[in-house]
C-alpha cells in the first residue's frame, strides 16, 4: 500500500454549501451520489473526497485510513485508547468504522470491497 491516508470527508450538517464553497475555491468539480458528494480536480476521472451529511459523534475533515482487516484495525484502535464511534458503515467502495483518537481527532478505518 503506498499510502495508508487514502480519501477524505467532510462531515457536516451544511453539506451543500460546504459543496458549493469547495467547487468556487477550488474549481472541484461535484457528483451528488444521495448521502454524499465526490468531488474530483478538473479533468480527473476519480474523486478524491466527499462532503457527507452529518453523522453523530463526528464534524469536519475526516481521513480515511486504508486497512487489510477492519475488525482487527478497530479491535487494536480501541486497545491503544480510541473510542468507537461507528463500526461496520458500508459505502459505495468498501466498508468503514469511524473511530476518535485519544486526542479527540475523529478518523475512519477503511476496508476496500473485494471488486475493486
Amino acid at each position: 500500500m503506498p499510502a495508508p491516508f487514502v480519501w477524505f470527508d467532510n462531515i457536516g450538517h451544511q453539506r451543500n454549501a460546504t459543496t458549493e464553497f469547495l467547487e468556487n475555491a477550488f474549481g472541484w468539480e461535484s457528483k451528488d451520489i444521495g448521502s454524499m458528494t465526490f468531488l474530483t480536480d478538473n479533468g480527473q476521472d476519480m474523486p478524491f473526497m466527499a462532503t457527507c451529511d452529518p453523522l453523530d459523534g463526528v464534524a469536519g475533515w475526516v481521513p480515511y485510513i486504508e486497512v487489510d482487516d477492519l475488525p482487527g484495525a478497530v479491535e487494536n484502535a480501541r486497545k491503544h485508547g480510541a473510542k468507537v464511534i461507528a463500526e461496520n458503515l458500508k459505502g459505495p467502495a468498501g466498508d468503514a468504522s469511524f473511530v476518535r483518537d485519544p486526542g479527540g481527532s475523529p478518523l475512519a478505518l477503511w476496508k476496500r470491497a473485494q471488486s475493486l
